[in-house]
């Protein structure tokens, strides 16, 4: 369910979004200070000072322009404008990081372990503090959130599986690049292993408590679903489980046949052993013909060219020289919204349904906008 904070004004919710950063800088400058590493996503910014003297704010800056690169290079044209607001929302973060790096230079240094491992306990829960203000006000993601939303959105995969790997590939990054730079592990400790243990953990146990609260005192609920409305149908209740398919060392003339008898206008494409290898729609073939002919670009050309002449050199060509050989899927236990998004995202109107691998089904756009329709009938 989706958290709405409409009813509370944009000047609040920013207040207690900033406050928010704020709670988690002084985190992070406290883990800096305790000298025993500082939490998964802040390993990068630290090890650019660490190496590099990079003043961490400023470190943290460029790392936070480098992620929404990262999400321009994996979405292209999904990429929404109104994402390139993490590049001055991580420069406010920088210079939090800045101001609270500086406040930490009045504390004097930790002389033993224990003084640091407690240390590093406050800062894993001021982090989590941090977050339970921040998330809550659905303003801007922070670059790093917003890099592993892309990640988790072209690999479709599950959040928080991202999450994880993305959080040991910043740690392994940043240990390997302290051990052949500097010779020393640098952001990476023993502080590093309690903030992604602890983090998460405080975060769970704060918002148990202190959640009903926050949510009150800032009006935040949650909206319930219509009591008419019904759960959506699972994938396999709407795709087509019987699905045609064509061998990629078959001549077009046979795909064109299958097109036209079965009245589809794609069709998965597939090698001996019944796999996967590619898709085939009849507007592949236009496209592959206009590549050929210029007929499909200049209809006067008609006068200056022997089509039917070309259309047949045109039909000894199997499939696998026309079809698409990156084939966009989804997985059978994908939900409607993400199937939605396949689509729409990469302009297709059909897909490949795949289970482990091998291939169960097809869902085309119209089972989806049928169902749709059939839905708001029954809400009307």
């Amino acid at each position: 369910m989706k958290q709405e904070t409409k009813e509370t004004s944009i000047f609040v919710r920013f207040l207690v979004y900033v406050t928010g950063f704020l709670i988690m800088t002084l985190g992070i400058a406290i883990s800096v200070k305790s000298d025993l590493g500082v939490s998964p996503v802040s390993s990068i910014p630290y090890t650019m000072t660490c190496v590099w003297g990079i003043e961490m704010g400023k470190a943290t800056i460029l790392f936070h322009v480098g992620l929404v690169l990262l999400q321009i290079i994996l979405l292209r044209r999904a990429f929404q404008l109104k994402n390139l607001l993490q590049i001055p929302v991580g420069i406010l973060f920088g210079y939090l990081t800045t101001f609270s790096n500086y406040l930490m230079t009045f504390l004097p240094d930790p002389e033993h372990l224990y003084i640091q491992l407690l240390m590093m306990v406050v800062s894993a829960v001021l982090i989590a503090i941090g977050i339970f203000f921040y998330v809550p006000m659905d303003l801007v993601p922070l670059a790093g959130e917003g890099a592993m939303l892309a990640i988790s959105k072209v690999t479709r995969k599950p959040f928080s599986t991202i999450k994880l790997i993305f959080d040991i590939s910043m740690v392994v990054i940043s240990l390997i690049t302290c051990l052949v730079l500097i010779h020393s592990l640098g952001s990476v400790g023993l502080g590093t292993v309690i903030a992604a243990i602890l983090v998460g953990m405080s975060l769970k146990v704060i918002t148990r408590f202190f959640g009903p609260a926050r949510d009150r005192v800032f009006r935040i609920h949650t909206k319930a679903a219509p009591a008419s409305s019904a759960k959506a149908p699972a994938l396999p209740q709407l795709m087509k489980k019987d699905v045609y398919t064509v061998n990629g060392d078959a001549s077009l003339t046979a795909v064109l046949d299958l097109l036209t008898e079965k009245g589809i206008s794609g069709v998965p494409v597939v090698d001996g052993d019944q796999s996967l290898i590619g898709f085939i729609s009849d507007g592949d073939i236009l496209r592959f013909l206009a590549a050929e002919h210029p007929l499909y670009v200049n209809p006067s050309s008609l006068m200056t060219m022997d089509f039917d002449e070309k259309l047949q050199e045109l039909m000894h060509c199997k499939v696998r020289d026309v079809a698409r050989k990156s084939v966009i899927t989804v997985n059978l236990s994908d939900d409607l919204g993400t199937v939605c998004h396949v689509l729409s995202d990469h302009h297709i109107k059909k897909a490949p349904v795949l289970d482990d691998g091998d291939m169960v089904g097809v869902i085309n756009a119209s089972n989806i906008t049928k169902y749709a329709f059939r839905r708001l009938e029954g809400i009307r």
